[in-house]
């Protein structure tokens, strides 16, 4: 084992068999199970914030979460030489949900479902509180769009255009039109009301659901029957880095977003998942048409040419344009996903 971890592993209570790389981060065996260490970049005190998350989700019967594993010390955090925080949380063994199969699409829904459930009415302190509150959602779309305003500005004066800046202004003012209409939908939507809601009743968002934060457990038996005859399988959810209170809808159409981009808009697909969602955590009205305008907003053109802004534009790679070009090919079928969208869910 390489010196420079087993200087952090050497200050906890549990043995090491094993080690191996894996998610950017060191994989251990142990005598207590498997654990997961790896630096850690955000400010050592929010650790507080998600080991007290963790135990209430735990407490109320979601018991597959990261939790976080304290050192000799009875810290959650361990520094290494050179000043760089460490932290080890319990781990699973199970694989990666597969984003082209749907039975592991509408187990990752109903278990977004089942989490959110745990993530209501959180005992956190006033300033716990208040510290981990997600921004305004239109003032966040506001912004998008000055930005995309700004990078249209930017190339619109650039003597000697590339292809990623031409197919860009070509295709600028659509996309920006669908963004003007989801923050104007945000103003006939009282979206406040929930987010206020949010706030009193301290409700939780994960942050970052995806199919990398979800494992899918391997040797488990499996759960109940899902409403639909489905049978689910016993799955942990991790990296909980970015949570965060906030309207859980958010959460939602981050994984419908990655996983209609990844499936070509499949409208079938996309209202079995909230669906499937909706069964397991009903949603209200207000929710499923927030989830609509969400949606609407063209995050994927927004966020390719952010990250373009952002980088030195003579080092733009034609990774860039290949997605940039993608996005801009499945158009219809998107603005066909939407409007079926809009007729199930925006009508609300």
């Amino acid at each position: 084992m390489d010196e420079k971890i087993r200087e952090i592993l050497d200050k906890y209570s549990f043995n090491v068999a094993s080690v191996c790389r894996g998610r950017g981060a060191y994989i251990c065996s142990t005598d207590q199970g498997l654990r997961i260490m790896r630096e850690y970049f955000p400010a050592p005190s929010r650790l507080v914030f998600e080991s007290l998350v963790k135990y209430t989700i735990r407490d109320r019967g979601y018991m597959n979460v990261d939790q976080l594993v304290v050192n000799g010390e009875g810290e959650l955090f361990t520094k290494n030489r050179y000043d760089k925080n460490f932290v080890v949380r319990e781990w699973f063994e199970g694989r990666e949900c597969d984003m082209q199969r749907p039975e592991d699409l509408t187990a990752l829904a109903v278990n977004l479902a089942k989490l959110h459930k745990t993530m209501r009415k959180v005992p956190l302190s006033p300033e716990m509180a208040e510290k981990y509150t997600y921004g305004d959602t239109k003032m966040v779309l506001e912004k998008h769009c000055r930005e995309m305003r700004s990078i249209r500005n930017y190339m619109k004066g650039c003597r000697q255009k590339k292809a990623f800046e031409n197919l860009y202004l070509e295709y600028y003012e659509i996309f920006a039109r669908q963004a003007r209409d989801a923050v104007n939908a945000l103003d006939d939507h009282d979206y406040r009301q929930l987010a206020e809601r949010t706030r009193q009743e301290h409700t939780l968002c994960h942050g970052d659901y995806n199919h990398h934060n979800v494992i899918i457990m391997k040797g488990q038996t499996r759960e109940r029957m899902a409403q639909d005859g489905h049978c689910l399988p016993v799955m942990a959810t991790v990296n909980f880095d970015r949570m965060h209170i906030n309207i859980q809808v958010n959460d939602l159409y981050l994984f419908l977003r990655k996983v209609m981009e990844k499936n070509s808009w499949n409208v079938d697909l996309g209202i079995s998942l909230v669906n499937a969602y909706d069964r397991e955590r009903p949603m209200s009205r207000e929710e499923k048409k927030y989830l609509y305008i969400l949606m609407l907003f063209p995050e994927k053109f927004w966020k390719i040419a952010n990250h373009y802004y952002n980088t030195r534009k003579s080092w733009t790679c034609g990774r860039n344009q290949e997605k940039l070009e993608a996005f801009i090919h499945i158009r219809a079928l998107r603005e066909h996903f939407l409007e079926c969208f809009y007729k199930e869910y925006g009508k609300a």
